[in-house]
């Protein structure tokens, strides 16, 4: 046997299983979803929960990186994208779920923030109603 007959003999036997292998590879990338919300904000100091860091789902509320949502409508553990930043849906509330920023109409997506004029400044520069992507 030659080098050329047993390179063609190795490539036939092993091409299917490299094919099998490239098949199932690359990174998965969840699939985004745009919606249309009601931006608002809250935060420390206007319940005991929130005094606590504490979300309704008991996991820690980070300034400027977790919001309430209402989770029929955006799951817990989403990655919320407004104006380009990314928030981690973790909380919710009575007003959120309800609706009432929007009087009904459009999802609400509470954004958390330490301070009053912190979340009053990260709403001045983001528009009251953004579209946004759900990952």
């Amino acid at each position: 046997m030659n080098f050329r007959t047993i390179l063609l003999t190795l490539t036939m036997l092993l091409l299917p299983t490299v094919l099998a292998l490239n098949a199932g590879d690359g990174p998965k990338v969840p699939p985004v979803k745009r919606i249309k919300v009601r931006l608002t904000a809250y935060w420390c100091g206007q319940d005991p929960d929130t005094s606590r860091f504490k979300s309704s789902t008991g996991y820690t509320l980070k300034s400027g990186r977790t919001c309430a949502v209402d989770p029929k409508i955006i799951p817990y553990g989403s990655i919320v994208v407004v104006d380009g930043k990314e928030f981690k849906a973790i909380d919710t509330g009575t007003a959120v779920i309800a609706k009432k920023a929007s009087r009904g109409k459009l999802p609400v997506v509470d954004l958390f923030y330490k301070t009053e004029r912190q979340a009053m400044v990260a709403l001045g520069n983001m528009p009251m109603h953004p579209w946004v992507e759900i990952r």
